[in-house]
C-alpha cells in the first residue's frame, strides 16, 4: 500500500481494477522501494497513453452529456451538445448555457453528422 496520499493521488486517474497493477509497476520502477510521486505519475501516464482510445468526434457532431462522476456537469446529464473543437482526450462542446471542455468518457455520440443535422432542420422547417 502507498504510505501517503501524495503517492496515491496519480492512481485515481485509473480505473480501480488497474490501480494495483500500476502500483506494482511503480515499485518495480523504484527498484523495489516505495516509489516517489513522480514515478507513480509517470507509470500512470504510460498506462493512460497505452490504453488511450483515439478521439473520433468531429466538429459539428451532436453528442449527449454523460455526467458520471463529474460535478461540473451536474444537471446536464442526458442533454445534447455540439462539438466545437476536438482535442486528444476531450472535446469543446457548445450547450444552451455556454461552452465546456468535456472528457471523452463524458460524451456519447448521437451518430448525427453535420450534414444530417442540416437535412433534418430543412425537413422540420418544411413541415
Amino acid at each position: 500500500m502507498p504510505p501517503n496520499e501524495w503517492q496515491i493521488r496519480p492512481l485515481t486517474k485509473l480505473d480501480p481494477d488497474i490501480q494495483p497493477e500500476a502500483w506494482e509497476q511503480a515499485i518495480e520502477s523504484a527498484n523495489g522501494k516505495v516509489p516517489s510521486h513522480r514515478i507513480v505519475k509517470d507509470v500512470v501516464q504510460r498506462i493512460i497513453e497505452r490504453t488511450q482510445v483515439p478521439n473520433t468526434y468531429q466538429i459539428g457532431e451532436v453528442c449527449q452529456i454523460l455526467v458520471k462522476d463529474n460535478p461540473e456537469l451536474r444537471g446536464k446529464g442526458g442533454c445534447w451538445a455540439i462539438v466545437s473543437a476536438v482535442n486528444d482526450l476531450s472535446c469543446m462542446v457548445k450547450m444552451w448555457d455556454g461552452e465546456y471542455t468535456v472528457g471523452l468518457q463524458h460524451l456519447k455520440s448521437y451518430d448525427y453528422l453535420p450534414a444530417e443535422c442540416e437535412h433534418d432542420a430543412v425537413l422540420e422547417q418544411s413541415h
